[in-house]
Order: C-alpha cells, then sequence, then structure tokens
C-alpha cells in the first residue's frame, strides 16, 4: 500500500509511519510523510497515485479538513483517515467521507484495526449485479447511492447512472442488504447509502449528490439511530 501521513509535527507522523511500518514492512507499504496540507495537494496535481491518506486536522498551514476538501476534487475514492483529538469533528470530516478518526497520539491498537478495515476496503470493494435487458449491470455498492420504488418498478441510483428494472421494492432492499450493511429505510419508497447522507433531519435528508430525499415519520428516530451507528463504526 503507498500511504501519505500528513502532520506538521514530526514527531507524531514519524509515530505513525514507524507503526504502520512495524505492522507490514517496509516492503509491502510506502509511507510519504508531508508536514502540511499544500504538499500533499500539490502531489495530487502531479498525479501522484495514494492508497490511503492519514491527515491531521489543525495544521497550521492548510488545515486537514481543507486539505481533504480539494483532494476529493482530484478523487472520491482513496480513504482519508482524520488524526484528531477533537471527536466533535466528526460530522465535519462525515462531508468529505472520512474513513476513520482516530486520536491523537495514534494507539496502536486502533491503527491495526483500522489497517485490517484499509485493506478490506482496498481489496473487496463488493459489486452489485442488476440484470436488464438480457445483460449484467455492474457497480461497485458503494457508489449506489439510493432505491427507489417507482409504481411497479425500482430505480437504483447511482454516481453516475441510473438502472430502472421491473421488481418488488422488497427484492431490491434483500438484494442490497446481501453486500452492505450500510443503508437503511428513511421512507416507504427509499432505501439510502448511509454513506451519501450528508445532513438528517426528522423530515428530510440531503444526499452529496445533491438530491432531497423525504423522511417518513415512522422512520425517522430508526433512521437518526442507524446514521448515528454508521457514524460510530466508522469514526473508530
Amino acid at each position: 500500500m503507498r500511504l501519505a501521513i500528513v502532520d506538521d509535527e514530526s514527531v507524531y507522523r514519524t509515530h505513525v509511519a514507524e507503526l504502520i511500518n512495524s505492522v507490514y514492512g517496509t516492503e509491502d507499504v510506502s509511507c510519504y510523510l508531508y508536514s502540511d496540507g499544500s504538499e500533499l495537494i500539490k502531489s495530487f496535481e502531479n498525479g501522484f497515485k495514494l492508497d490511503a491518506i492519514f491527515l491531521d486536522i489543525e495544521m497550521k498551514d492548510v488545515d486537514g479538513m481543507t486539505a481533504a476538501k480539494k483532494i476529493r476534487e482530484y478523487t472520491k475514492d482513496v480513504p482519508i483517515v482524520f488524526l484528531t483529538s477533537h471527536t466533535e469533528l466528526a460530522m465535519d470530516g462525515y462531508e468529505v467521507e472520512a474513513f476513520r478518526f482516530l486520536s491523537k497520539p495514534v494507539n496502536e491498537v486502533k491503527l491495526r484495526e483500522t489497517l485490517k478495515d484499509l485493506e478490506k476496503k482496498l481489496k473487496v470493494d463488493e459489486k452489485i449485479v442488476l440484470h436488464k435487458d438480457g445483460e449484467e449491470i455492474v457497480n461497485s455498492v458503494s457508489d449506489l447511492i439510493y432505491v427507489e420504488a417507482s409504481n411497479n418498478s425500482v430505480r437504483f441510483c447511482f454516481k453516475r447512472d441510473n438502472v430502472e428494472l421491473r421488481m418488488k421494492f422488497t427484492d431490491a432492499v434483500s438484494m442490497v442488504d446481501g453486500v452492505s450493511s450500510d443503508f437503511c429505510k428513511i421512507h416507504r419508497s427509499y432505501y439510502v447509502n448511509l454513506a451519501h447522507v450528508k445532513k438528517l433531519s426528522a423530515t428530510e435528508a440531503i444526499l452529496d449528490n445533491g438530491e432531497t430525499l423525504p423522511v417518513a415519520r415512522s422512520a425517522s428516530a430508526e433512521a437518526k439511530k442507524s446514521l448515528l451507528g454508521f457514524i460510530r463504526r466508522n469514526s473508530r
């Protein structure tokens, strides 16, 4: 793996690099150290490819959150692990699809857990296969934003396109549940990927593709509980 470690304090970025190298060894992982967010951004501008980024939030020059927003202009896929002692910043990190939050100084056990989950994400990107007109349409389940019931059909809304099939909504939900546990029913007609929810209220969900979906009163409490659970699972 090619990992970036970005921190304006050398003691912290060196510490994280040493922990990572103790897990993998230098033959299986390459750690690239940056002292601020501007250095990281410049590497992306030059076309440098990384598998994941460990990014300090509080830096004097270009802070981590600003750097992450800029990185997301180049790629939506690279996992970003924020390093911080302020867990209240979790919702801000959620806007840039943060993969994890690790407290500083980084705990070795928590880091090992994060690295293990990174391996799973990088090596096993679950696919959802839809059959339409005699063809198989394959997409990453992480790209599926929501599923919508529409009369006798179901619309699968992905990041780049939509696929509409004649099938039962309950069957579509079961199909998604078979490959991911990150979806939640917010309305009788909508099954949403929690990874794409930017804001959630008692009446609506705002998604990262700019759409706003209704939240049913009967589903509001469970939707909030599911979203908080998702954030906790992904902010260890």
